[in-house]
């Protein structure tokens, strides 16, 4: 499997950031921050580095935390 690093989820979320932006989709807005702000995030950080996905968050190659996903409330 291909080692999964920095650009591979910036274009992934650059996309949902886009379509979220145009309103193509709509999520709760917890999710829409979670998108901006990682993708700010990811965007400052070397294409090439690793990024590690485990227990709902995402860490670089040196076991940081990135981001974690938001926790979404059912109504």
């Amino acid at each position: 499997m291909k080692k999964l690093d920095v650009q591979h989820f910036l274009e992934i979320y650059k996309l949902r950031k886009s379509m979220q932006d145009d309103g193509t989709t709509n999520p709760r807005p917890e999710v829409k921050r979670f998108t901006r702000e990682f993708v700010e995030k990811l965007s400052k950080l070397p294409p090439t580095e690793e990024i590690i996905l485990r227990e709902a968050s995402f860490y670089d190659a040196k076991g940081n935390l990135i981001a974690k996903f938001p926790k979404i409330e059912e109504d």
